[in-house]
């Protein structure tokens, strides 16, 4: 049987075809379309009336789906002058087409990697928060962003604050940046965060902190704010002893329940741990490990764990540097290992979870071509979990993410380039 894949390019401008700098010019998306039996690709042309931008890098692509089903893909985007712009745009028809891009706000703090990836939040009356850090060094907003509120100032030194904004519209306008943290202090950071919509609505944030008065280098602990009638609380310590520049994963399960997953630090020993809440992050369970991997190093591996929902129960995936078996481990709710990808060169996993299918994506050197990274995947049902399948024309791909729409897989991740100005690339995969 011959599997199609259609790959949906998007280099961009901009995201080259996928926007328009003009608000009443639609662009068709770039389309290309690949028989994987033949290795053959057609790729259409970069259209004329919208050229890639080739002095921005692009950068931390997230895919979302909006409660109304809209694909929701955010990123960030650097000029020349060092201003990066937080940046979204929406499809309604399941990736083929995306939406001119609206930017969120721009500035010389904003932060977006791996470590500490920048979130969409959509609400159940259709408001979006965006999650992001920040170093201070604002600049006022484009016009499209733009409100009466003042931006605030930046932190100073080593400050890094992680900030929320606010849109009522769609993502046409959003509010001032502000601290999701009420302390005032700065010269410290606060980083490594995650974010999600409670079932209440409200938003939870869980990040890492320094520590007052630590007398070990950058110490921090794990704490973790909540809104109440959307406005965030004091913060609250939730768990005292943790890896330090981890970052950090949660997930509302299938039940409703608050996970919180984070790398843990007990007597150098750095093995997952995760806290579950079943009442909107009032109270949380006693930390358990998911699985005993026995790593112990003196230092931070600087590396966290992705999650995911799969049917009732949810998987996650993150890497052990573990003698007996270092790599990429995907493992069950209940702790059950389903792999280990062993391979030295996979890395930066990412799960994305459908109503048949969960798929685990990652960057790997292909062994033909050990200075090349491909985007690969694998499909997981239940306990049974598939070959290793290419994103075909995904090379150079890094920093992968997917949403699985039905029996189709959208990935988006960068391109790497020779001039460290990335690009953004989307594939539609039918699984």
């Amino acid at each position: 049987m011959i599997k199609l894949i259609i790959s949906f390019q998007f280099l961009l401008f901009g995201i080259g075809a996928f926007f328009s700098a003009n608000k009443n010019e639609k662009i068709s998306p770039i389309s290309s379309i690949a028989v994987c039996n033949s290795m053959v690709m057609e790729e259409a042309n970069l259209s004329n009336n919208n050229p890639e931008d080739s002095t921005k890098a692009y950068s931390m692509p997230l895919l979302a789906q909006t409660l109304k089903g809209d694909v929701m893909l955010s990123w960030t985007e650097k000029d020349v002058q060092g201003i990066t712009s937080l940046c979204i745009a929406f499809s309604k028809d399941k990736g083929k087409a995306f939406s001119e891009k609206k930017v969120i706000f721009a500035g010389t703090g904003i932060a977006n990697s791996r470590m500490m990836r920048a979130k969409v939040l959509t609400k159940k009356d259709g408001s979006l928060v965006a999650v992001f850090s920040n170093r201070g060094g604002l600049v006022a907003p484009p016009v499209q962003a733009q409100t009466q509120a003042t931006p605030p100032q930046g932190g100073r030194g080593g400050s890094s604050n992680i900030v929320y904004c606010v849109s009522k519209d769609g993502g046409s306008t959003w509010t001032s940046p502000i601290s999701v943290d009420s302390d005032p202090k700065q010269g410290i950071a606060r980083g490594f965060f995650d974010a999600v919509v409670l079932p209440n609505d409200e938003i939870a944030v869980a990040y890492l902190k320094d520590v007052a008065n630590s007398t070990k280098h950058e110490e921090r602990d794990l704490r973790m704010v909540v809104t109440k009638n959307g406005a965030f609380q004091p913060e609250r310590v939730i768990d005292a002893v943790v890896c330090d520049c981890c970052p950090i994963s949660m997930m509302i399960d299938a039940s409703g329940a608050l996970n919180i997953v984070y790398r843990d630090n007990n007597d150098d020993i750095r093995d997952m741990a995760k806290i579950v809440s079943i009442d909107n992050a009032e109270t949380f369970s006693k930390s358990q490990i998911l699985h005993h991997d026995g790593w112990k190093i003196n230092g931070c591996p600087h590396s966290g764990a992705v999650a995911s929902i799969a049917g009732k129960g949810a998987l996650f995936a993150w890497f052990s540097g573990a003698e007996k078996e270092r790599g990429i481990r995907l493992v069950t709710n209940e702790g059950k290992k389903l792999l280990v990808l062993a391979e030295p060169s996979a890395k930066n996993a990412f799960l994305a979870d459908g109503s048949q299918h969960q798929v685990m994506l990652w960057e790997q050197n292909k062994p033909e071509n050990n200075n090349l990274t491909e985007i690969a995947f694998k499909k997981i049902n239940k306990d049974k979990v598939s070959e290793t399948i290419w994103v075909e024309g995904s090379s150079n791909g890094i920093n992968s993410t997917g949403l699985v729409l039905d029996n189709q897989l959208l990935v988006a991740y960068e391109v790497k380039q020779a001039n460290k100005r990335n690009s953004l690339k989307i594939s539609k995969i039918r699984l």
